[in-house]
């Protein structure tokens, strides 16, 4: 039966977007699917129509709002329950994100991960992509991290800070589906001059998601300065900071190599970046494993539907 059904481009597109989902166990929406697709040259109206076409030949399985590639109903459920503590959790995350853009040298804060795109679980962590002063991405993590351990107890629910990059380093030098989709879906809490500026760098993103719209910034704070930030920005704004700076990454880059030692080099790169002007700390090198096993599950839809979905 699949193999007689006619796929067109736009077919082949939703598949593909269904695909990348499906790895997360995580139905979508009509709406949701044409925001995250690769085709821009549609609207929700005939994605609807494409969407009844697959639905009939048993290429999607519908169920109420929601389109999956497999017909467990068991995923919406947990998709339902997961959008509702996400969006308890992301009061937790808001005001930790006020809190921390008192820090110094802190000018901008997004959310990243399962929390900006509207979904939790139990034991999700909440996710913080955070942009500095420039010089200063190290010593600000060094600070952030002290904080946590001090005083949140070392919680990843409620702080993880995975990925640190400056005011000049706003593009993201990876390129692919991964990036593009943790970009895309990234959640301003502050900075809102920054964000607009982050955002105008990674326009390479509409690529992959062309139709995703921009996140709506009327309400984030764009400043706060505050006496205590002006203080040790004042303090610490001279040749003291770069020292501190310099001591921090160091400090971290010898930790890492040593914990770590068991990776792949080129892995290692990826997964511990570290430069001057950006900190990214994915231990469970989470973009690897996602990107392995979307190509492993379009070799298998390309397989068995007997289409390129490239």
């Amino acid at each position: 039966m699949k193999n007689e059904v006619s796929f067109s481009l736009l077919n082949r597109s939703i598949i593909r977007t269904l695909a990348y989902y499906d790895i997360f166990s995580y139905p979508l929406t009509a709406d949701e699917i044409y925001y995250n697709l690769s085709d821009n040259h549609t609207s929700t109206e005939q994605i609807k129509k494409e969407l009844e076409y697959l639905s009939l030949n048993k290429i999607v399985y519908n169920n109420g709002e929601f389109y999956q590639l497999n017909n467990d109903v068991k995923y919406i459920q947990r998709r339902k329950s997961g959008n509702e503590l996400a969006e308890k959790r992301l009061r937790t995350a808001k005001r930790m994100s006020g809190f921390v853009s008192r820090f110094p040298f802190v000018r901008g804060i997004m959310l990243s991960g399962s929390i900006s795109k509207g979904f939790m679980e139990e034991d999700s962590d909440i996710d913080y992509f955070v942009i500095t002063h420039p010089n200063r991405v190290w010593f600000s993590r060094f600070i952030l991290m002290i904080f946590k351990k001090l005083f949140l107890f070392n919680s990843r629910k409620i702080f993880c800070i995975n990925y640190f990059v400056d005011t000049e380093n706003l593009e993201i030098e990876e390129k692919n589906i991964f990036t593009a989709t943790e970009i895309v879906t990234l959640l301003p809490t502050f900075g809102r001059d920054i964000y607009e500026q982050f955002y105008e760098m990674n326009l390479w993103t509409k690529h992959f998601y062309p139709n995703f719209p921009k996140r709506d910034i009327l309400s984030v704070p764009d400043k706060n300065p505050g006496i205590f930030k002006s203080f040790w920005e004042k303090i610490l704004g001279s040749k003291l900071g770069d020292k501190l700076d310099d001591f921090a990454m160091n400090l971290f880059d010898s930790f890492y190599k040593l914990k770590y030692k068991n990776y792949n080099r080129e892995d290692f790169k990826i997964a511990f970046k570290s430069s001057k002007k950006e900190s990214k700390h994915h231990p469970k090198f989470f973009q690897k494993k996602v990107l392995d096993e979307f190509e492993t599950k379009m070799k298998s839809l390309e397989e068995n539907l007997n289409i390129s979905l490239r």
